[in-house]
């Protein structure tokens, strides 16, 4: 924090730095990744990805009121979003935003359990709040289902909206992932459908979940960070082990294409991945059959659909899982290690953007035919200044 002293600075220090602007608490992307909002602990910038540029702003008091700090956003469409404001000894609050103007506010804390938030996703009129061990679904502004989930200090949550087929009506189907009590599971659940689909995911604890754009698919990453794998959420059938590496890592944020034929991972490494998923045969099932709800082991890969990996893939069951899990297809490396968020562009087919805590900002394409290394196609050290000249 700048310092309140009085006191001139000292020559040959420029007096513009001790104005500097506060670091960055989070970024994240909106669901169609053509905008991404950055959080203060005093407010939030709004920026489009294709050019780069600050399209809303808001600080001070009107955000976060005296005593209080922001402690993340969420960004729904250009325009609008909800920026979570945290203040000693209260509950955390949820203030929604449409353009300049504060809609209105959600308490989303109404128990102890439920202090302070850890996540929240948005999808169109609904919300999903991760607390430190509940969560809870809201539609409209008004709660309408809790969910237990045990110890979350993470957060971690997803949410999709995948449309109902072979009815005529194209009537939203709302899903959504988060952790479950026992270690390396999670559930995932569908609005207005009883029960879930449990996944034993992975024997260390979860520490990322991403749903595909239709809900389909549910991608996981434990705390060791070596993998990454592929569920059906119809079923929790697993579809697909992914290989981040061999040495541990911290996996940060993992995002499905919007066709779902691709998944890009960021970790506290400088390497950014891409896999290649395979051509998943879900014609069968859509996301709001109902059927039995099953917990499945962590096992080897079981869809045999699977186009890439080990030559070795008849003897898998048999071999331990890096001779069975597949690397990633395509792979960038960002300039320093830090907290990153990422995309895949809407509108360029295999191109990318990444923006991390740091405020560091990347575009970059991958051949979806060769993959290897990715070509870089912007990078800006401070998009809050380049995006603001």
């Amino acid at each position: 924090m700048a310092s309140t002293s009085s006191a001139k600075p000292a020559a040959g220090v420029v007096a513009a730095e001790a104005a500097a602007p506060d670091p960055l608490v989070h970024v994240a992307f909106n669901q169609h990744g053509t905008h991404f909002v950055a959080a203060t602990e005093t407010g939030f910038h709004v920026f489009s990805c294709d050019p780069l540029e600050r399209v809303m702003h808001r600080s001070g008091p009107t955000v976060a009121s005296p005593g209080g700090t922001v402690s993340s956003a969420e960004l729904l469409t250009r325009s609008q979003l909800a920026v979570v404001t945290r203040r000693p000894n209260e509950d955390d609050v949820i203030d929604f935003w449409n353009g300049m103007c504060k809609e209105g506010k959600v308490a989303s804390v109404t128990s102890s359990h439920h202090r302070a938030v850890g996540g929240i996703r948005l999808q169109g009129e609904y919300m999903l709040v991760a607390g430190e061990e509940k969560a809870r679904l809201y539609f409209g502004g008004s709660r309408e289902k809790d969910v237990t989930t045990g110890p979350n200090p993470l957060g971690l949550c997803a949410m999709a909206a995948g449309t109902t087929e072979g009815q005529g009506t194209g009537s939203s189907v709302v899903s959504y992932a988060l952790p479950r009590k026992l270690l390396g599971e999670v559930q995932v659940r569908r609005r207005c459908t009883p029960g879930s689909v449990d996944v034993r995911a992975h024997d260390s604890a979860v520490a990322c979940i991403a749903l595909s754009r239709d809900g389909r698919l549910l991608a996981t990453a434990g705390t060791r960070g070596t993998l990454v794998r592929v569920f059906s959420t119809t079923d929790g059938a697993k579809l697909q082990e992914l290989r981040r590496g061999t040495d541990g890592a911290t996996i940060h944020c993992t995002a499905f294409s919007p066709d779902s034929k691709w998944l890009a991972v960021t970790s506290d490494k400088t390497t950014v991945h891409v896999f290649r998923l395979a051509d998943f045969d879900l014609a069968g099932s859509s996301p709001e059959d109902g059927g039995d709800f099953v917990l499945l082991p962590a096992s080897p890969m079981t869809s045999p659909s699977a186009k890439q990996g080990s030559s070795l893939s008849f003897l898998k069951g048999y071999l331990p899982t890096y001779f069975s899990s597949e690397w990633s297809f395509a792979h960038f490396r960002v300039r320093k290690a830090t907290k990153y968020s990422i995309a895949f562009d809407q509108q360029r087919p295999n191109t990318i953007t990444i923006v991390g805590v740091d405020t560091s900002f990347y575009r970059c394409e991958f051949d979806p035919v060769k993959g290897g290394a990715m070509r870089e196609l912007k990078y800006y050290r401070n998009f809050m200044h380049a995006a603001t000249k």
